[in-house]
């Protein structure tokens, strides 16, 4: 990094205080909206400065129809296989905690229950417990470490407790065993993953960005009707997961899903889940997910100025 740069890893203490300096030219930040625009405007001349934001998302997982005329077998076999475990990976890992995982999901109204109890069933097999507790195994050499972890503080957990019961009161269900239950106590932070179905527009899940354990399914009649207009005329423009048949897959429909969808997110991905691509490939995002982008060479290129000699 330049003489000149600074890495501040603390956002309470450094951040605030430089930008007031007005020495600050560039500033590249990852984290909440509300932070980057409290950084922004805490400078002097916010005009002045060369901006890289990623930001927060509510990226959404879309299930094709053609996915299920063949119907589940339980989501263990064929297409299922698959996605399932790109399901269960893009919604939990890291604990649903990072900008990239999958938010929502928009499942046929025909086949959601069926879709949510499959897939409950499956978290119901993650491993729940400490960073460095072994599951599953008499044999220390074979077991596997907890897939399911404490979120960091007390206002996380009770933030998804306030989604929860919002969804519930407004007609949705729990549908996984134990799901939303704390293990450990009342000052515990370990949570049991939560999948919510049905998740309607007028819950509080369906909009906000959860960051936390909660799988919300929503039934779909239309794409046209429910899941276009969700991408189309929301907040956030990162990342969509488009899930569909290998076999059966209607290439027209996905091909102009990709291209409705190409100056709304960053990036789309088919039958996989979201999250970054290797850094020679551009991460970026539209609206309120992210401003730039990043990648070796883009990130170069953002925080340069141009001179000319003539």
């Amino acid at each position: 990094m330049p003489p000149s740069s600074r890495h501040c890893s603390s956002f309470i203490f450094s951040p605030p205080p430089l930008m007031e300096s007005g020495k600050i030219d560039g500033l590249a930040f990852i984290g909440g909206s509300r932070a980057a625009d409290r950084l922004i405007k805490a400078h002097p001349e916010p005009h002045r400065l060369k901006l890289f934001l990623q930001l927060e998302a509510k990226n959404m997982g879309m299930y094709l129809p053609d996915l299920f005329e063949d119907g589940m077998d339980g989501g263990n076999s064929g297409d299922w296989n698959n996605i399932m475990g790109e399901t269960i990976a893009g919604t939990l890992s890291y604990n649903g905690q990072r900008c990239t995982a999958l938010k929502l999901l928009f499942v046929p109204k025909s086949h959601s229950e069926e879709f949510a109890t499959i897939l409950a069933k499956k978290v119901e097999t993650l491993s729940v417990g400490l960073p460095w507790e072994l599951h599953d195994s008499n044999d220390r050499s074979k077991a596997k470490y907890s897939q399911i972890t404490p979120l960091p503080n007390l206002s996380r957990v009770s933030y998804m407790k306030e989604l929860i019961a919002d969804a519930i009161e407004k007609g949705a269900s729990i549908i996984n065993q134990r799901g939303g239950d704390i293990v450990g106590g009342p000052e515990s932070t370990l949570m049991v993953p939560a999948v919510l179905h049905p998740v309607t527009p007028n819950m509080r899940i369906y909009e906000e960005e959860q960051f936390g354990p909660i799988i919300p399914i929503a039934p779909y009649n239309s794409l046209e009707d429910d899941v276009i207009p969700y991408a189309r005329d929301g907040k956030y423009g990162q990342q969509v997961s488009i899930f569909t048949s290998a076999v059966k897959s209607n290439a027209l429909t996905t091909a102009k899903l990709i291209d409705r969808f190409s100056t709304i997110f960053g990036k789309i991905n088919i039958n996989t889940q979201c999250g970054r691509s290797p850094d020679a490939a551009p991460f970026s995002g539209r609206r309120s997910s992210a401003l730039g982008v990043m990648s070796v060479r883009d990130a170069l290129i953002e925080f340069s100025i141009p001179s000319v000699i003539s």
